[in-house]
């Protein structure tokens, strides 16, 4: 298909184009004279005229046209080999020839001048489209070096976090170590504040090694170490030694149970230790009421509920309450590290599980723990379960 460029050719070229065309014509009206009039085959001209015109413009076009009627006039309208107009038809040769070039060599500018615009166009969204395309990767990269920003500013929080709740956590309980064991070697001490001397290093020591136990249990969560090693576990055994594992605390904890419970298939440390962790919280916050733990079958899925009758917990904090280190309002100094519903989500999330907390203000909370990894076969329920 002839396309026009927005630039004509160059004007040398178009020159020897305007005679390589005229004599063609020149050449094919003496090829035809012999079957028709000279006079009528001046039409043998235009195409060369409306080429030149059309390729190199209005004014080679114009030449070429000129060109081609001196040629037919020279070579083939009386009086011969002379450039002498003696016939209207002479002049309406030349006119024809001109008009043709002004035609074809206007419409050729104008088409050249559209391809011209329309190349500009292109070029112009060819750079609008380089440059959105910067826009987008300078877009990309900015978000990128933003969420770095972020992470690095969450990640800087978390330190300061941990170094501030770490650093009181660990100076209580080796304060009150220092000072107990300087007070064993006073030889005023009686036997009595001696052996509460004693147990309080016991009691601080034991602290001290749940909180370490505590920053380990995160540090694995948080790097993806926790891998759980499953086996089918039933959970009021599991209860029962998670209420065992807190201590004093756990006279205030009572279980009910459904019976012929069936088996969870999931790790018993960490299961412990996550109950551990939900049973303390529940009685720390519980304002020295009974803390009631009570499962069932649910459909498919085994629902575990940690009730307590605390103050409750704002909705606003239900989700960052299971934060590392966070302490909600209210909460008073030593009461926790912050870890433990942290370490209690992570371990009950890598079994499989899922918790949520529900909460009433002024009248409790509910922690509830579920699972659908079952071992299919039920579990009898274990001595002591309702105490």
């Amino acid at each position: 298909m002839f396309r026009l460029s927005p630039k004509a050719p160059s004007t040398a070229l178009g020159i020897l184009a305007a005679l390589v065309v005229v004599g063609i014509g020149t050449g094919i009206v003496a090829a035809l004279e012999t079957v028709a009039e000279p006079v009528s085959l001046g039409i043998v001209f235009i195409p060369g005229v409306l080429l030149i015109a059309t390729v190199w413009g209005l004014w080679l076009g114009i030449g070429t046209a000129v060109l081609s009627a001196l040629a037919f006039n020279f070579f083939y309208l009386p009086p011969l080999r002379k450039l002498t107009i003696n016939a209207q038809h002479d002049i309406v040769a030349l006119v024809v020839f001109i008009i043709v070039a002004i035609a074809s060599g206007t419409l050729a500018e104008l088409a050249r001048a559209r391809a011209a615009e329309s190349e500009r166009r292109r070029r112009e969204a060819d750079r609008a489209l380089r440059e959105a395309a910067a826009l987008a990767e300078e877009r990309d990269r900015m978000r990128e070096e933003a969420i770095e920003a972020e992470a690095l500013r969450r990640s800087d929080e978390l330190k300061t976090s941990l170094l501030r709740s770490v650093s009181h956590d660990l100076r209580t309980p080796l304060t009150a170590i220092i000072a107990a064991g300087a007070a064993l070697d006073s030889p005023s001490v009686t036997a009595d504040e001696r052996r509460e001397l004693s147990d309080a290093v016991v009691d601080e020591g034991q602290r001290l090694s749940r909180l370490v136990e505590n920053l380990l249990d995160v540090s694995r969560l948080e790097s993806g170490a926790a891998e759980p090693h499953r086996e089918p576990v039933e959970l009021g055994d599991l209860l029962m030694a998670a209420r065992e594992s807190i201590g004093a605390n756990g006279e205030h904890v009572r279980l009910s149970l459904d019976d012929d419970l069936p088996a969870l298939r999931a790790d018993p440390t960490q299961l412990e230790r996550a109950f551990a962790n939900l049973l303390e919280n529940a009685v720390v916050h519980g304002q020295g009421q009974p803390v009631l733990v009570r499962s069932r079958l649910v459909g498919p899925r085994l629902v575990v509920r940690v009730v307590d009758r605390g103050p409750g917990i704002p909705e606003s904090q239900r989700e960052r309450i299971f934060e590392p280190f966070y302490r909600g309002p209210g909460v008073r100094p030593g009461s926790g590290s912050g870890l433990g519903l942290a370490i209690a989500r992570g371990f009950i999330e890598a079994n499989g599980g899922e918790v949520e907390v529900e909460s009433l203000p002024g009248q409790g909370s509910s922690f509830v723990v579920t699972f659908g990894d079952l071992d299919g076969e039920p579990a009898a329920a274990p001595d002591g379960v309702g105490g």
